[in-house]
């Protein structure tokens, strides 16, 4: 069986690193993007199982890239999991019509992060 595959997108490199640090301790085969605009073809080349992906990028929006994702993916869309500052009621909504599975709010318990990444079933 292969490894759990994730991408983290976030416009702040340093979150990106940590978290592929934190992800990869796990055994879990990561890929990075700083910008949206990167996830679309990160996805189609790496096929990850997950995605964490924070709404609030400059140069295009997690939300509107969770909806290509969806668009373009369907039911075989990697899962997606919103990891954002944004945690009112607003925001929530937004992430779940947009295709999120999952909203994680800005600063996480990394153990909690581990623990739902690792419940997501790698696909064969």
């Amino acid at each position: 069986m292969r490894p759990l595959r994730v991408v983290i997108a976030d416009d702040n490199r340093d979150t990106v690193m940590l978290l592929g640090i934190l992800l990869r301790s796990e055994g879990i085969d990561v890929r990075l993007a700083t910008k949206g605009s990167e996830v679309q073809a990160v996805v189609a080349q790496f096929q990850p199982d997950a995605v964490l992906l924070d709404i609030t990028m400059p140069d295009r929006s997690g939300l509107q890239v969770a909806l290509e994702l969806v668009r373009d993916y369907g039911p075989k869309c990697p899962v997606l999991i919103a990891v954002t500052a944004h945690n009112d009621e607003t925001a929530r909504r937004l992430t779940e019509k947009s295709g999120f599975r999952h909203h994680v709010a800005k600063p996480y318990d990394p153990d909690a992060l581990l623990t739902l990444v690792a419940s997501i079933k790698a696909r064969d």
